[in-house]
């Protein structure tokens, strides 16, 4: 019985992965650090920013990326979201029915590996704040996706907010990448994997998986 649900934010709700791929390589270009469409969607979808950063960095230069060289091209690299954020970015068809259908039965809330003010001005804009208990943002962890520990802290968040009184095989957790649904699965949840970014062939290790978010309805994500 799934008795909570958390959603990944981008390539999920917000419809923005190759947003974030572009600028990626926008900051790190000035650097002479090549990042292709290619490699981002085998190697680094899914990361968070420091994670993208960084790894592209080491797998470029053969050395760490200096921490303060980091801050900079992760603050650039935000600075040039926001104005894409202004400009509208398009949540995927279906999605919000889906959010609003869940909330009415469980309680939701959002893990990413995106910064906390970037979600929240979607979620607000788009008048989904509310329906979402808390976010677990890529401020929150040390490490990204496949480690699971943002998933456990928003198990943590669950139990001691009294919304969730069952294990973490309770949960559900809606996906966009094979980075997320590892995470979330070694974390103990179930998983529905959406192909907005990979192909269902890479999907298999979900509990259930659908080409697209709309074709997913609350009784679908409830009965796993």
């Amino acid at each position: 019985m799934i008795r909570s649900v958390l959603f990944d934010f981008n390539g999920v709700i917000l419809d923005d992965e190759t947003v974030h791929r572009d600028l990626f390589a926008q900051v790190l270009a000035p650097h002479g650090v090549p990042l292709s469409s290619e490699d981002y969607d085998a190697l680094y979808l899914g990361m968070d920013d420091r994670g993208c950063l960084s790894t592209a960095w080491e797998a470029a230069k053969k050395t760490p990326v200096p921490e303060s060289t980091l801050r900079d091209l992760i603050e650039a690299k935000s600075r040039l979201y926001e104005i894409r954020m202004a400009e509208g970015l398009p949540l995927y068809e279906g999605v919000q029915s889906l959010i609003r259908e869940l909330a009415g039965r469980v309680p939701l809330g959002i893990v990413s590996g995106a910064l906390r003010p970037e979600i929240l001005h979607a979620l607000e804009k788009n008048g989904l704040k509310n329906f979402f208990a808390f976010v677990v943002s890529a401020e929150d962890t040390h490490h990204g996706k496949p480690d699971p520990e943002g998933y456990l802290k928003a198990y943590r968040l669950l139990l001691d907010r009294g919304l969730h009184a069952g294990g973490p095989h309770e949960i559900a957790v809606i996906e966009d990448s094979v980075q997320g649904i590892a995470a979330a699965r070694e974390a103990g949840m179930k998983t529905v994997g959406v192909g907005h970014t990979y192909p269902l062939s890479q999907l298999l290790d979900a509990d259930r998986a659908v080409s697209h978010i709309r074709l997913l309805t609350a009784e679908s994500v409830l009965s796993l």
